[in-house]
């Protein structure tokens, strides 16, 4: 997961190259947010553009503000495209849980011509620059009331496993505010790859275990049009911040959007 993979709102952001920005899930697409379902109609979602502001790359000391679109489509309340995934609800037994299938993308932790990665001089022989993932799994989710918890098991470099829990503080007509928990855990071999690029005895990594704490708000301007805002702070493994292109083991972002709802 890319320190925060330039991180938004849990029904936001489906960015391209953008989306390998330092990064919670990425994980914007690790901050859960807005379900686009509208039991009315088959077809709902959102779309818009938010401005981010987040480290240059996983465990990066300076900061980058960017603009990345914003792209939610529900079909059915069964299948969907939200942030950096996509899936499908093939089992529902209640109104409160449901199990599907999930591809998300993993951005790239850094790439070799970030202005941070250039500040750490001559890196390492061997050192390749990761590529962006594909990574297929299962997702769980639990939804009542106020709170919500999903659990992510995805399969790329290595096993992986994003656990997100969410509560509404505010809950009202015209605005949402939640509280967030991210963790995500990650094998060794995802570690090594995103954080080193190759096989060397000089950076030799365990599975590491990164911790999200936000919030999110969204704020209802009109029928169609919504406003949303968060701020995130995470703390990534030692296992992180000792590979070659570690600065920093903590890392805050922050973002505001506007969207349209359909």
């Amino acid at each position: 997961m890319k320190p925060i993979n330039k991180i938004a709102v849990a029904t936001l952001l489906a960015s391209t190259s953008t989306f390998a920005f330092a990064g919670v899930d990425s994980d914007i697409g690790s901050v859960p947010g807005i379900d686009a379902a509208n039991a009315e109609k088959d077809w709902s979602g959102m779309l818009g553009l938010a401005v981010l502001s987040a480290p240059e790359y996983w465990g990066s000391e300076d900061t980058e503000g960017t603009g990345v679109p914003v792209i939610i489509v529900d079909y059915k309340d069964t299948a969907y495209f939200k942030v950096n995934r996509a899936g499908y609800w093939f089992w529902k037994p209640n109104d409160n849980f449901r199990v599907g299938a999930l591809l998300k993308i993993r951005p790239a932790a850094w790439e070799d011509d970030d202005d941070s990665i250039e500040d750490l001089g001559p890196l390492p022989a061997g050192f390749d620059e990761p590529d962006a993932q594909g990574e297929a799994g299962v997702n769980f989710r639990y939804k009542k009331d106020r709170f919500s918890a999903e659990a992510q098991l995805t399969s790329g470099e290595d096993v992986n496993l994003a656990l997100n829990f969410q509560y509404n503080l505010v809950q009202s007509a015209d605005l949402v505010l939640m509280a967030r928990l991210g963790i995500e855990q990650l094998g060794e071999d995802t570690v090594l790859y995103n954080w080193y690029g190759d096989d060397d005895d000089a950076y030799d990594p365990d599975s590491a275990s990164n911790t999200t704490l936000g919030l999110v708000g969204i704020y209802t301007l009109s029928k169609e049009w919504k406003l949303f805002f968060g701020a995130t702070s995470t703390t990534l493994d030692d296992e992180i911040e000792d590979s070659p292109i570690g600065d920093d083991d903590t890392y805050t972002a922050g973002f505001v959007g506007a969207g349209w709802t359909f």
